[in-house]
């Protein structure tokens, strides 16, 4: 019994010598999902009856999972069980214990899985539950936590999807692809898939990912970064309108606002210290978003540190305005923009 990363678990999965138990984990929800797919495909193939396998969401009971687990097979050798979105932290005490000591003990002709293939529950808490359940789970079956792929994995798996359907794509613009829709991988996957369509075969080219790609918030966001340096008025508040037209949340918006300021800043500071980039992202635990300060250094030469006190003073006045007046949203990220824009005006940057 072990935690397997992707490789030993395709391997484990095409041997068919599957364990009695597993939880599938983690902040990359594509994969989460896929792999999820695949080791109930394993267990009972893909046209599995009704009575040999049982699918649960988040709202079932420990009863209703351990009835399930309990009956034999009727038309394949196995039986699975798959439970999704399982809130563990929430079980208290004694249904916990309930669930180790079925769990410790499961039928040799079943496959329980517990899949997270949306649920964001914090695993890094020692004394929590599901953190608890990560280490008997590794003990008794096996565990496979699946983390956000860094650039470079995401650009290869791009590049694969392409290939699957005849078209191509070169590194450079599948890292624009990347530029454009983030880092998430149901998104990529979705962008990626209609390009291909219409690229229809042939390759996929910067002007088609200009042409189709849609650009997600924290990309606009540094845009609008970009545009404010350069004090680019029309730019900058049309950019402003399409998150607006987009339902972003005025909450989110002034959040990605501070936090693109705030990676400049890091880089600025940094810079001036003789520090790196790997060094800050080090410093502030970036990991895998790293990629976020390599991006705010394309900017930080362009803004003076009087310009960076004055945006920072302005955004927690509108943070402040947010929650504890009935100011209209818009008009206060509006205000915000005009202020961010006079700031980096009077510091002579531009």
């Amino acid at each position: 019994m072990a935690k397997l990363n992707e490789q030993s678990f395709r391997k484990e999965l095409s041997s068919n010598k599957l364990k009695n138990l597993y939880l599938i984990y983690g902040e990359e929800k594509y994969l989460v999902s896929k792999y999820t797919d695949a080791l109930i495909s394993a267990a009972v193939g893909k046209e599995a009856s009704e009575f040999d396998l049982y699918k649960f969401d988040s709202d079932v009971s420990l009863e209703n999972i351990f009835y399930a687990a309990e009956q034999l097979p009727m038309f394949t050798d196995r039986k699975c069980v798959c439970v999704k979105d399982y809130n563990i932290n929430s079980l208290s005490d004694g249904d916990y214990k309930q669930l180790e000591t079925f769990c410790s003990d499961i039928s040799p002709a079943t496959v329980l899985v517990f899949s997270m293939p949306v649920l964001n529950a914090d695993s890094k808490k020692k004394s929590n539950k599901l953190t608890k359940f990560i280490a008997f789970t590794e003990k008794f079956g096996n565990t496979l936590e699946l983390k956000k792929l860094d650039e470079a994995a995401l650009r290869n798996k791009i590049i694969s999807w392409c290939g699957k359907v005849k078209c191509k794509i070169d590194r450079t613009n599948a890292t624009k692809i990347i530029s454009y829709a983030g880092t998430d991988l149901n998104t990529l996957k979705n962008e990626t898939d209609k390009l291909c369509a219409y690229a229809d075969g042939g390759e996929i080219t910067e002007d088609i990912i200009r042409k189709l790609c849609v650009k997600n918030s924290e990309v606009n966001i540094f845009e609008l970064s970009d545009c404010i340096a350069k004090n680019d008025f029309n730019a900058a508040y049309s950019l402003i309108n399409l998150l607006f037209e987009q339902n972003e949340p005025p909450e989110i918006i002034l959040s990605l606002i501070s936090s693109s300021f705030i990676d400049i800043y890091r880089v600025k500071a940094a810079s001036e210290a003789g520090k790196s980039i790997n060094d800050t992202a080090e410093d502030f635990n970036y990991g895998r978003r790293s990629f976020l300060l390599k991006r705010a250094n394309m900017s930080a030469s362009k803004y003076s540190k009087d310009a960076l006190k004055e945006i920072f003073e302005a955004i927690l006045d509108a943070d402040i305005k947010l929650k504890s007046t009935r100011s209209d949203p818009r008009i206060v990220i509006e205000v915000l923009l005009a202020k961010l824009l006079l700031a980096v005006k009077r510091s002579g940057r531009v």
